[in-house]
């Protein structure tokens, strides 16, 4: 009769038999060093490391999310790492899902397509994990100085805490990319619009399903009133409920106009600055709903520099 055979960390099932990693007892405790490798970074550094050759090279970031240090060290052509020191075998998913948040951030912060496409488990291993993510790197305004360092760290530490608590409630990685895509050179100024109006209307449902205002009609309905609200309505009770009162109403009128038309009757001129406004209020909309306070970037005709 043949022996039964024992599950390998692959093979074993939870109740209700999908699958999961098994740790075994005697190595669950133990605690190695990950290693993640992230592209498309600007980040530039906060403090020096040594290199080989004797030269000091401010290249090194440290965020504390969750308790944990992440040590990012940029590395040529828009490449860099990011060391976790201390991490047990049952804290590794965890890690990776705040390496992967923290990505977003930078994206967001840097208006570059960053993305971790792999680490190693433990650090200097042969059991690493590597992913087919490709995302072209592309050159737009940042919204933090990706050459300040200090502000990058301080950025990620204030807003990490917040967008792990709304990054599915309020779809915030969809909405982060519709930024870099609307930013994407060479696209015609209708298709920018077009992505950031998308985007509004994406944070305008997420904003009234988040409050669980009922749907009439194709429309939120006011839980007073029992009117309709249509996107003007949405857009005003949205933005006011992190503090601002923007006037809407030019930058309603071009997305009406390039939805129902496809094209705009404003000159390049014109659109591209209602194309700046709009991505000024999406900037100090989403810093605003993280939970961020200092300075940040935005067009020369928002003013180069807002502070929260």
């Amino acid at each position: 009769m043949p022996m039964p055979q024992v599950a390998t960390h692959e093979q074993k099932k939870d109740s209700e038999g999908r699958g999961k990693i098994y740790i075994p007892p005697h190595k669950a405790h133990c605690m190695s060093n990950l290693r993640a490798y992230v592209l498309n970074s600007k980040v530039q550094g906060e403090s020096f490391s040594e290199e080989i050759d004797g030269k000091s090279v401010r290249d090194t970031s440290i965020f504390t999310c969750e308790g944990q240090r992440f040590i990012l060290k940029t590395q040529p052509k828009q490449l860099a790492e990011i060391l976790v020191e201390n991490v047990a075998p049952q804290q590794v998913t965890a890690t990776m899902e705040a390496i992967e948040r923290i990505c977003w951030l930078l994206a967001f912060a840097t208006q570059s397509q960053v993305a971790c496409d792999g680490h190693d488990y433990p650090d200097g291993s042969s059991h690493g994990v590597r992913s087919t993510i490709h995302r072209p790197g592309q050159n737009a305004d940042p919204v933090i100085d990706p050459a300040d360092g200090t502000a990058i760290r301080k950025f990620v530490d204030q807003t990490y805490p917040q967008f792990k608590a709304l990054e599915s409630a309020r779809s915030l990685k969809v909405v982060i990319d519709y930024m870099l895509q609307a930013a994407r050179p060479g696209l015609p100024m209708e298709c920018k619009l077009v992505f950031l109006s998308v985007l509004l209307e994406n944070l305008k449902h997420t904003y009234g399903t988040q409050l669980q205002y009922a749907v009439k009609g194709g429309k939120f309905v006011d839980p007073v009133t029992k009117a309709r609200l249509g996107f003007q309505d949405m857009m005003n009770l949205m933005f006011s409920a992190v503090g601002m009162t923007p006037g809407l109403q030019p930058l309603v009128d071009l997305r009406n106009e390039v939805l129902h038309t496809g094209v705009a009757s404003l000159t390049h001129a014109q659109q591209k600055l209602q194309y700046d406004a709009a991505t000024d209020l999406i900037r100090e909309y989403l810093l605003r709903l993280l939970g961020f306070k200092g300075d940040f970037l935005v067009s020369p005709t928002g003013g180069s520099v807002k502070t929260i």
